[in-house]
């Protein structure tokens, strides 16, 4: 579950201040574009509590894909999916 004390404005300095430090995606199926970076959802929320209550809200506790991914939408966020997430592999364990 996402705390409601965050609110848009936490959600938008938290995405600016991790694509401007550039660390690394490491969402396997959304990201946020920003000024060039792909930002991993999950950490925008996590940040965006800490700016609001001073803690961090570790990404263990909430759930990822629709729910972090319609939070951040109403905030103005533009999520996109990773090209070929979704596509599953077989694999023949046979041979």
């Amino acid at each position: 579950m996402i705390p409601k004390y965050i609110q848009d404005h936490h959600i938008q300095l938290a995405v600016s201040a991790l694509a401007s430090a550039k660390t690394d995606c490491n969402s396997t199926k959304y990201y946020v574009a920003q000024n060039g970076h792909k930002v991993a959802p999950k950490r925008i929320i996590s940040l965006a509590a800490f700016l609001a209550c001073g803690a961090v809200l570790p990404v263990s506790r909430f759930s990822g894909g629709r729910l972090t991914n319609n939070r951040l939408k109403r905030a103005g966020l533009v999520v996109r999916e990773f090209e070929g997430a979704n596509i599953e592999l077989e694999l023949n364990l046979d041979n």
